[in-house]
């Protein structure tokens, strides 16, 4: 091989090595810069989910209180009217058929309209028999209203809660008789306040950016990481729940306070802990799964880019190459073919290589 061959091949090898190199460099770099870019946007929405979460939670919880005055007028308005009807001497079965009436016409679910013994004998359930007891053993729940018989209080206002004659959670209010001791009770049932909850608070945020297609999934969990609002993009298919190494993994990173990210085949997690600023959810995290098709396509673009500028520079490269191959090597040419002919006795050749390198002084002696 000879030495033009060598330093073609050499300088060839340290071009090819070099734009390789600096090509997987910026193709790498590009998609950590993507990727990055994807992790904070994930982390954004997460923190926003954080606080739209504490901000939905107070408005609920406003909006339940509104609710409750409410109910106070609607049982107020009850208590007059089935005092002035009784006065003007209508019978329980016409009053329940009434309050029956007023049950199916509106969102109001329940009315309970006692005696002077706690006994509900105007109600719109008639099929449901109910007494009022002051015994907080027997009575969890409906105990507390025994205090509008006693004249102690003229309204109670009661949180949603599980009552005593099934497994349902009601929200109740009651009022002080007017014309006489008794209780006079309205109930709306919880899935109505589940549903305000929806349409004001964390569940309607999460559906709302899940159906934009920009998000493909957000999890919200709590402090024990338990699931309380997910939603996801995907019809035909649906995303794995997670594993307890992956509940383990979160415990750990909400703990120590850190997010981070990971890459699955096409789609990005992000994992974002929710810290002060998400009220109840404190100590939870939140978890979003972005699309990565326009990451992978940017990167493939970088990888096309690169491929081009790449060829590009090995071509110049090697024109370049050849180039100074052939002028480093003449001058070592002619002196192997000066040497070879002294050698087979001819002493009368001469040859012209100018310049203060080694060929040069060899040239000269």
């Amino acid at each position: 091989m000879t030495i033009k061959t060598q330093t073609l091949l050499m300088v060839t090898l340290l071009l090819v090595i070099a734009v390789v190199a600096t090509a997987g460099v910026m193709v790498w770099g590009s998609r950590r810069g993507l990727l990055a870019e994807g992790e904070t946007q994930g982390l954004v929405i997460a923190r926003l989910l954080a606080r739209s979460a504490a901000f939905g939670a107070r408005v609920t919880s406003d909006v339940e209180k509104a609710i409750g005055e409410q109910m106070v007028v609607e049982a107020t308005i009850a208590a007059h009217l089935v005092a002035l009807g009784e006065m003007a001497g209508v019978g329980p079965e016409e009053i329940n058929r009434r309050l029956k009436q007023i049950a199916d016409d509106t969102v109001l679910d329940e009315i309970w309209i006692t005696d002077e013994k706690g006994h509900a004998y105007l109600r719109n359930i008639t099929e449901v028999d109910f007494t009022f007891s002051p015994d907080r053993e027997r009575q969890p729940q409906a105990h507390a209203f025994w205090t509008l018989l006693t004249g102690k209080n003229k309204a109670v206002i009661q949180e949603a809660r599980q009552r005593e004659i099934d497994t349902q959670v009601f929200k109740y209010v009651g009022v002080a008789g007017v014309d006489k001791p008794r209780i006079v009770q309205v109930g709306y049932h919880a899935a109505m306040l589940r549903q305000l909850q929806q349409r004001m608070g964390l569940t309607r945020l999460v559906n709302q950016l899940v159906s934009e297609g920009s998000v493909i999934a957000i999890r919200v969990l709590d402090k024990n990481m338990i699931t309380v609002e997910y939603a996801e993009s995907f019809r035909d298919k649906k995303l794995p729940e997670p594993t307890e190494t992956d509940l383990a993994d979160w415990r750990r990173l909400v703990s120590e306070g850190r997010s981070s990210s990971s890459l699955e085949a096409s789609l990005l997690n992000v994992l974002a802990p929710i810290g002060e600023e998400g009220g109840e959810l404190k100590g939870g995290a939140i978890l979003v799964t972005l699309p990565t098709a326009h990451v992978q396509a940017a990167i493939q673009n970088r990888i096309r880019i690169a491929t081009v500028v790449s060829a590009l520079v090995l071509l110049l490269g090697s024109v370049i190459a050849i180039f100074c191959a052939k002028r480093i090597s003449r001058p070592i040419v002619d002196l192997t073919e000066m040497t070879r002919r002294i050698a087979a006795g001819d002493f009368t050749q001469r040859i012209a290589i100018s310049g203060r390198n080694e060929n040069g002084v060899l040239a000269g002696l």
